[in-house]
């Protein structure tokens, strides 16, 4: 039995002492008629150097299906922040700055949006 105790207690510490958590954003996005992945990385490029540059606590990536998308042209735009208060703020952000609207509108003429669904994450 003392040696029971022993491997919970050592279990106990090796265990970590928070949870680390993510709130993800996925939409899913199809390119318009003449445009490219390209344009939508150049999006991308445009919008980190915006969030940097307003200190906004959100990343975003796009995912490419390689496996049976719906249709062609189509990808996912992943967005994270660290909790859900950083999540919000982003999105207050997001609709409210004249700069924010720009970035939305350069998306939009590349490839429309869905709403997107959200996601916790716990590692």
């Amino acid at each position: 039995m003392k040696h029971y105790f022993r491997i919970l207690f050592i279990a106990m510490l090796m265990s970590p002492l928070y949870v680390a958590a993510d709130v993800m954003h996925y939409s899913l996005c199809t390119l318009s008629d003449g445009k490219t992945m390209a344009d939508a990385q150049a999006w991308v490029n445009d919008w980190r150097q915006l969030v940097d540059r307003k200190g906004v606590n959100y990343k975003i990536r796009l995912l490419v299906p390689h496996a049976s998308p719906e249709e062609p042209g189509q990808f996912f735009i992943e967005g994270s922040s660290t909790t859900l208060s950083t999540y919000a703020a982003a999105w207050e952000w997001w609709y409210s700055d004249q700069d924010a609207a720009a970035s939305a509108s350069q998306i939009e003429s590349v490839a429309p949006c869905d709403s997107g669904a959200v996601y916790l994450t716990a590692d």
